[in-house]
């Protein structure tokens, strides 16, 4: 019986932690961010066995099955201390080359304006090295620029694969 592996490193390594720690209910989200904070101050690379999209599936439905029992009013209070709080924004929760790649111009711009934040896109655009201007505030062009520097993106990469 074969054992498939797969490493992993920097960003993937990171998001496959918050990922794993996220479908830990247990944990509250004082811990879960101390516990990923160590995490990645300590372990440089990481072997895992199980395929990432099944552990996506399964923290999935653990999430789902959590939402569908119901809450008694009584325990309201305590409910609603225990849902963590709203969680940081990651810029590697899909790759815009991909989705552009894939769904065109008008899936990467609906993925775009999921992002409320022109912090955001910064950060999407800056961890995803999709190059725009600087000193831009307003979303509505940021996303333009991000949409723009995509399609610059995926011309370079074609451009030095020929």
């Amino acid at each position: 019986m074969s054992r498939n592996t797969k490493a992993l490193s920097g960003a993937s390594q990171k998001k496959y932690f918050r990922d794993l720690l996220g479908a830990q209910t247990a944990l509250t989200p004082d811990a879960r961010a101390e516990l990923l904070a160590a995490t990645e101050a300590e372990i440089a690379q990481v072997r895992v066995r199980l395929p990432i999209p099944e552990r996506r599936r399964i923290a999935d439905r653990g999430k789902a099955t959590l939402a569908s029992v119901p809450v008694p009013e009584a325990d309201a209070p305590l409910a609603a201390a225990a849902q963590p709080s709203t969680a940081p924004f990651d810029p590697f929760a899909f790759s815009a080359v991909v989705v552009m790649t894939k769904e065109g111009p008008d899936g990467l711009a609906a993925k775009l304006a999921e992002i409320a934040t022109a912090e955001d896109l910064r950060a999407l655009a800056k961890a995803q090295h999709i190059p725009i201007g600087t000193g831009m505030e307003d979303v509505t062009v940021l996303r333009v620029a991000i949409l723009d520097g995509t399609r610059k993106r995926i011309a370079d990469r074609r451009a030095a694969g020929s």
